[in-house]
């Protein structure tokens, strides 16, 4: 090869052109000396006739010789122009912090290469200060037959490098990387021997992640090498095809806390193919959530058996459902207490959205649900409420007809409110209700709801149904007042519903020293679900919530609500809801069933009372002062009130629910100020309105279930519809043969 630049194309083929005709002469020159003059003559002649088309052959061969040389100095550049940008791209996930030792590996994030076309990283502009450096191509003379492998080969080793350092870039040196075979082979070494085979565009198309992946397991981090591929797979997945690429190592990362108060259900859904894999935490009994989100166990109030009493419910399956009750457990861990269960598992992508295996799930084995009720509740199907929602609706839940009672008090809500009003009754009354309130649903201001069943006279039954999505997703208006047969709302009243509508749950204090249930210090809850106020849509996700509230979790959904607040709204702000509720003071002027003037505890301090330190006496109480049998006081409440009589509010409340029942000095006031209370009385009697209550019907004995419940072939869980069951995948048959109440003969009263 000469050491001056090589001559241009063109000249050279025009020197061999000149050359080729410059030495004619002397050949036909050395033909004349042996045949003599006149066969040289000849010879030039002839020679010289030939000249223009060797000159055309030579010009045309040269200008072929000329095209292909530009054609393959423009394949070169544009090779070296693809493989330089191509080395320059930086390995995603690098940052721009200065790399640690080669010697000390260590996890760090693992980011997947970004997809075509989306948004950069945040960490884009800072990744180039660390990107990996390689040599220019070596000259022609002295490149290596596998000079692109080794290019590649070294590539791939700066994003080994730089995943073994926790996401850190690292600068290779500049010499020595891909001069020569073996200098490249024992690159590749370091690398762990990361081979590209197949085509050279296979090549370039290869992944930074599988040089990260390769490198993480040579380092011995499990975890790491399961994260990069989970989120490898990830990033190379469409978003529809994401769970079906989502693999073994990747639900391994999947957790999910599930906190059920005593007496719901675990109920837990996968998706997209995953199953439980692990019971990482379990506690029955008193866990805690600590500051930072955590959940622990507390030593006076934990069983230490619960975990394999999940692992055996739910190890392993795509679905589960296990009672939350003390049957269900070894033992009790502290007796006396209202317990709550926590657990934590690990492998299941939860199906999120309500569905009815859930439904199904929370309602059985519960210890206040017969089966005939649990049958009911879950095959609840009602009409949703049209959009857009009302603002405002008035709901009555009464499967009979009794018509002057009906009509009495649903025209008593309609003059005080001027909402419309809704009934949730059964199909044999239903047809009897519409003709009683033909005018009225007519006009649009009331309206029939079938339930689909003509029993709804119990207390179980009835409060459970108020805790399911099903009914508030029916009810049609976004504040709703729930009232009942034995309420009756005051034209004199003080105040009027518009106070109320900016609370969430309203309703008459209840319990106080009548019979002690509310956890306040003071006893009185806010209040009787009997005649309240609700918000729709915060019922309904109550209702979604098991953390927060359960149907027929050991109390009826009123006594929930009210005389156990203090503890489920702990739990329910754990959950994220909070609900806003007025002050016991402010709540009997909504509604009276007890008391109508209530003690002040020290420290409160009630609108429309002058400042009481000390607290004060009501003396308005008629009940019984000590427990039965016993010298202990029947009312205990936290500090105890001041002798000193409390000065006497003079308001009428807006509503009285069975006011006639308890206080007789309530009673008394309330037939004075409120005479509607009378009227509806003189109803009752004649209808015989409470019986339902006090023996008739004959309700069936609830028979709890004990461990796992398999789930039923109506309410199948979301991984048996999308055909990826894991573990138990049988469905058993409904049940036949329970139970059933037997109806009494009060309903054909009047």
């Amino acid at each position: 090869v000469p050491s001056h630049p090589p001559l241009h194309e063109a000249h050279l083929g025009q020197g061999i052109i000149e050359k080729r005709v410059s030495m004619a002469p002397r050949a036909n020159e050395r033909t004349s000396l042996l045949k003599g003059p006149s066969s040289s003559s000849a010879t030039v002649e002839r020679q010289s006739s030939f000249a223009p088309a060797r000159a055309v052959l030579s010009c045309t061969a040269a200008l072929v010789m000329t095209l292909v040389a530009a054609a393959l100095l423009v394949a070169a550049s544009l090779q070296a122009a693809d493989l330089s940008a191509w080395l320059a791209t930086p390995s995603p996930g690098w940052s721009s912090a200065p790399p640690p030792p080669l010697d000390k590996p260590s996890g760090g994030p693992h980011r997947p290469r970004r997809a075509a076309g989306s948004e950069p990283s945040p960490t884009a502009a800072t990744a180039s200060t660390h990107e990996t450096t390689l040599p220019p191509p070596p000259p022609w003379w002295n490149r290596p037959r596998k000079w692109r492998k080794e290019v590649m080969v070294a590539k791939e080793m700066g994003g080994a490098r730089a995943a073994l350092h926790g996401g850190q870039g690292e600068t290779l040196p500049r010499h020595g990387l891909v001069r020569g075979r073996r200098q490249g082979r024992r690159n590749a070494s370091q690398a762990g021997r990361l081979r590209v085979r197949g085509a050279p565009s296979e090549r370039l198309r290869l992944r930074v992640a599988r040089a990260k992946t390769v490198a993480e397991a040579r380092g011995g981090r499990r975890e790491a090498r399961d994260a990069a591929r989970a989120k490898s797979a990830a990033a190379s997945a469409s978003p529809r095809d994401r769970p079906a690429a989502r693999s073994a190592a990747a639900d391994r990362f999947l957790e999910s806390v599930h906190v059920v108060p005593q007496g719901g259900a675990l109920a837990v859904e996968c998706s997209g193919g995953t199953w439980v894999r692990q019971v990482s935490f379990a506690s029955y009994g008193a866990p805690v959530r600590q500051p930072n989100g955590s959940l622990a166990a507390d030593p006076a109030c934990h069983l230490d058996e619960t975990k394999r009493v999940v692992e055996e419910a739910c190890l392993g399956q795509s679905h589960c459902c296990l009672p939350i009750a003390d049957a269900n457990f070894p033992r009790d861990p502290c007796r006396g207490r209202v317990k709550s269960f926590a657990a934590v598992l690990v492998g299941c992508d939860l199906h999120l959205p309500p569905s009815r295996y859930k439904t199904h799930c929370a309602l059985s084995g519960q210890p206040m649900l017969p089966q005939e009720d649990v049958e009911f509740l879950a095959a609840l199907q009602l009409p949703p409420a049209p959009e857009p929602v009302p603002p405002a609706v008035a709901i009555m839940v009464d499967t009979t007809y009794r018509p002057e009672l009906q009509s009495f008090v649903v025209q008593s809500v309609r003059r005080a409110t001027g909402w419309p009003v809704q009934i949730f009754t059964g199909p044999t009354a239903k047809p009897q209700l519409a003709t009683l309130f033909a005018a009225e649903i007519s006009s649009g201001a009331l309206s029939l709801t079938d339930l689909g069943d003509d029993y709804m006279e119990d207390w179980v039954r009835l409060s459970s149904m108020m805790l399911i999505p099903t009914f508030w997703e029916a009810v049609r208006g976004k504040k709703a007042l729930v009232f009942q047969p034995d309420s009756v709302m005051c034209g004199n009243a003080t105040r009027s519903i518009d106070h109320f509508v900016q609370y969430d749950y309203v309703g008459p204090p209840m319990s106080g020293p009548w019979w002690m249930t509310s956890d306040h210090p003071s006893q009185w809850s806010v209040g009787c679900g009997g005649f309240s106020l609700r918000d729709r849509a915060l019922s309904i996700r109550m209702s979604n919530t098991p953390a927060c509230i359960t149907p027929a979790a050991g109390k009826f959904e009123d006594q929930q609500l009210g005389t156990m607040w203090k503890r489920i709204e702990a739990r329910c702000a754990d959950a994220g809801i909070t609900v806003r509720r007025p002050s016991r003071f402010e709540a009997v002027e909504f509604g009276v069933e007890y008391d109508l003037h209530m003690d002040v505890l020290p420290g409160e301090a009630p609108q429309g009372y002058p400042p009481l330190p000390s607290g004060c006496t009501a003396n308005f109480y008629t009940g019984p002062k000590y427990q039965p049998h016993t010298t202990k006081r029947k009312w205990q409440p936290t500090p105890l009130p001041s002798p000193q009589q409390c000065p006497e509010r003079s308001f009428v409340p807006m509503a009285c629910h069975k006011c006639w029942f308890w206080n007789q000095r309530t009673w008394r006031f309330m037939k004075r100020h409120c005479p509607e209370v009378t009227t509806l009385r003189q109803l009752r009697r004649k209808y015989e309105v409470g019986t339902e209550f006090t023996g008739f019907p004959k309700r069936p004995k609830p028979t709890p279930r004990r461990g796992a419940i398999p789930p039923d072939q109506r309410y199948l869980p979301h991984d048996m519809l999308q055909g990826r069951c894991h573990g138990r995948c049988e469905a058993q048959p409904p049940p036949t043969g329970f139970e059933r109440t037997v109806r009494g003969d009060y309903l054909r009263k009047g």
